[in-house]
């Protein structure tokens, strides 16, 4: 009977020990899935710095949600970048270059972006030129169809914005137009060189046009040639008046219009033109050697 006791006794604490071995194994698993799943978590809210897209062989640069004051922040420029305002807009990716000649090939391989006066624009590595409104959105919906991510050109306030790189000047840089040849491809004395007539920026950037994407210093954002190089389309209608009534939240700019936005200005363009908040508008199917574009897709 002593023996039997004993037993049962031995049996109860030895099924103890185990249910509480278990009791603290089990918790301690609990603890690291929780931390586990926490860390997930907090890697899910990291943003993504960039995106590729092998297709076409493109990289995005992650612009984060922020706000800014948009318009004629220097105070040389015309009446439609007026009043200067406030806008705010969720993150995004943008081109890191401009649509070059080889990749708006694979959309449309009989595409040539011409030459000009012996000079050619047609290099695979130059942004690609000679495009209309309705060529640009064509390609951003061929992208979307061909990937399956929603691509389009940016909206001029995400245009402004990217292009400021976080800065509130004439341009990213600084304020002196001859620095503009460190950042940008303008007119300059390259160009003055075989156009004398040309009014040109006092520097040299060493390309007559429009220069290998990617040739000059990124902003801050890890963009090329928002300035200068090719005007590049926006998705806006053009209107004078929209800075008077446009929304602080992610404005999409006019309803309806008959002219769409350009911006950045041109490798032909001297620093008065190029400058952030400058606007324009261009009927949609315009082409000129010189205008060209990059695309954006929401950040998810």
């Amino acid at each position: 009977m002593e023996r039997t006791y004993t037993m049962v006794v031995t049996s109860l604490v030895t099924v103890l020990i185990s249910f509480i071995f278990m009791l603290l194994v089990t918790t301690k698993d609990i603890a690291f899935a929780a931390g586990h799943s926490e860390l997930n978590a907090s890697k899910a809210t990291e943003p993504d710095h960039g995106l590729y897209v092998p297709d076409v062989d493109m990289k995005f640069m992650y612009v984060p949600a922020g706000c800014f004051s948009m318009g004629d922040t220097f105070g040389d420029g015309q009446g439609d970048e007026k009043p200067v305002h406030e806008v705010c807009l969720d993150s995004y990716y943008m081109g890191e270059y401009e649509v070059s000649n080889a990749q708006f090939r694979m959309y449309n391989p009989d595409h040539s972006s011409g030459s000009y006066e012996g000079n050619t624009l047609n290099n695979d590595d130059q942004p690609v030129g000679s495009v209309s409104w309705y060529d640009a959105a064509g390609y951003a919906d061929w992208l979307t169809k061909k990937t399956g991510r929603y691509f389009r050109l940016p909206t001029e306030a995400e245009w402004e914005y990217a292009a400021r790189g976080g800065t509130n000047g004439r341009n990213f840089w600084d304020a002196d137009p001859v620095g503009a040849c460190r950042y940008t491809n303008g007119a300059d004395l390259t160009a003055k060189s075989q156009w004398q007539a040309w009014a040109t920026t006092d520097c040299n950037d060493g390309f007559k046009v429009s220069a290998p994407v990617g040739s000059f210093k990124p902003n801050s954002y890890g963009l090329y040639d928002l300035m200068g190089n090719a005007w590049e389309w926006t998705n806006d209608w053009y209107d004078p008046e929209y800075y008077f009534k446009s929304p602080v939240n992610n404005p999409r700019g006019s309803s309806t219009g008959s002219l769409r936005i350009p911006r950045g200005g041109g490798w032909g363009n001297a620093s008065e033109c190029v400058r952030v908040s400058d606007r324009n508008g261009f009927v949609p199917d315009f082409r000129v050697l010189f205008l060209g574009f990059r695309l954006v897709s929401p950040f998810k």
